[in-house]
């Protein structure tokens, strides 16, 4: 079975970089076409004053940049049978209905190509942010990070998990807004210390390090390379922090913000450190080691974060609240996909697309995902009101179907468009996919 994920690229939260009067030139001035134009052209020249110097390789290719309702879009190059129609120097087609639209990288005959979703961010920055974290996704293979696995991060949705994160970045950034090296090392070194606590196993480890290396690495390039200045480098991070803390769930998403945060500390001392890493390195051995920190500490963590106001009070009360919440919404989960009828999907040639900022780890039995689209030999899933998604990626189960036809079953939230010679059929009490 072949796995390729494609995952919906997270919102991060940006600092406005650009005065209101431009914001607003760009939506009501510019056609669509012409600000993927602008983007491109603004992407071309970031990367032009690079020169691949950050990754030892040109980071900039192959984009199409798509409208996920009309499947439309625009991009910088042909494709290798040059039948895209060129319309003022853009190329423009129609995504087969066979390719899930999101923010990633796409192998789409013969070429390796970046793709994102209109609409694009009004703020200049943040678009550019947005198309470089896709497009080292699009040159990975070639430096090293090809085919990482995925790791099970359920721990960062309990409330011990939450909290020492929480408290982890908000040491980083105090880190980032020090005056004093003394008050920067002793920041890290908190920060270091409530990620030692949290990944209190190799298996916890070893599952944060696979997404800081696929997700934080591509965040930390597109942060360095998207046209900020030192200021607005250090308040973008801050501000992406205190943004992230609203998202439902941290299980996905919390790459985005440890790994740029360390990252740009430590080139202030060891510039293009990131060439360094391998798809073996362990992140935090790495850091830990190069940003010289001593986890010496005979503290308690509650006791170190009361001491260096990092919120902690408020944090608990939040946490607290929000774990009470947790388990009733995994006891409702349970009974939908556990306890009543259902209909599981296995995979054969599984090609996935998700929103991972909404996600709920189902314990031992698989991760329910809000919304999402699966394309497999069976057919086309569409996911809008939940479903479980085995732990090792093996098959997908939705609630009982409510409506079976030859080419559709429906149920609560997510309907199944049948490919030829696929059935599902009530047998028994029990609803199953088989080919006739």
């Amino acid at each position: 079975m072949k796995k390729i994920i494609l995952l919906v690229g997270l919102i991060i939260f940006s600092s406005c970089t650009t005065k209101n009067s431009e914001r607003e030139s760009l939506n009501q001035e510019l056609t669509e076409m012409e600000i993927v134009k602008k983007t491109f052209s603004d992407i071309n020249n970031l990367l032009k004053n690079d020169n691949g110097k950050f990754w030892n390789k040109q980071l900039n290719g192959p984009i199409i940049i798509v409208n996920p309702e009309t499947r439309e879009f625009f991009a910088n190059e042909n494709n290798t049978s040059l039948k895209f129609k060129e319309i003022n120097s853009l190329f423009s087609d129609t995504l087969p209905k066979n390719i899930n639209i999101a923010n990633t990288a796409l192998n789409w005959e013969n070429k390796r190509w970046t793709m994102v979703m209109l609409p694009l961010p009004v703020d200049k920055i943040s678009r550019n942010n947005l198309v470089i974290h896709e497009l080292f996704h699009r040159i990975q293979p070639e430096i090293g990070f090809e085919n990482l696995p995925e790791g099970n991060n359920s721990h960062l949705d309990t409330y011990e998990g939450r909290l020492l994160l929480k408290l982890e970045l908000e040491a980083l950034k105090e880190a980032l807004s020090s005056k004093t090296e003394n008050e920067v090392n002793l920041n890290l070194k908190n920060a270091m210390t409530f990620r030692n606590i949290r990944q209190n196993d190799s298996i916890k480890k070893i599952a944060e390090n696979l997404l800081e290396v696929n997700e934080g690495l591509a965040e930390y390039t597109a942060i360095m390379l998207s046209g900020r200045t030192e200021k607005q480098i250090k308040l973008h991070l801050t501000n992406s922090i205190n943004q992230f803390y609203t998202n439902p769930t941290f299980v996905r998403s919390f790459a985005y913000q440890t790994i740029p945060v360390y990252g740009y500390l430590l080139s202030k001392q060891r510039n293009n450190w990131n060439i360094e890493i391998t798809g073996s390195t362990n992140l935090t051995d790495y850091f830990i080691e190069a940003l010289s920190v001593d986890l010496t500490n005979n503290s308690s963590f509650e006791q170190i974060a009361k001491e260096n106001d990092y919120n902690y009070q408020d944090i608990v009360v939040i946490e607290k609240t929000r774990e009470n919440e947790r388990l009733a919404k995994i006891e409702e989960f349970k009974r939908i996909f556990l306890k009543e009828p259902i209909l599981k999907l296995n995979f054969e040639n599984m090609n996935i697309s998700f929103d991972p900022r909404n996600i709920t780890p189902l314990e031992n039995f698989g991760t329910v995902y809000p919304t999402m689209r699966v394309t497999d030999n069976w057919g086309i899933l569409t996911v809008e009101n939940g479903a479980l998604l085995d732990s090792n990626w093996g098959n997908v189960i939705v609630s009982k179907p409510t409506e079976i036809n030859n080419k559709i079953v429906k149920g609560s939230g997510w309907t199944l468009e049948l490919k030829e010679n696929w059935i599902v059929e009530k047998t028994e009490g029990k609803f199953i996919l088989k080919k006739k």
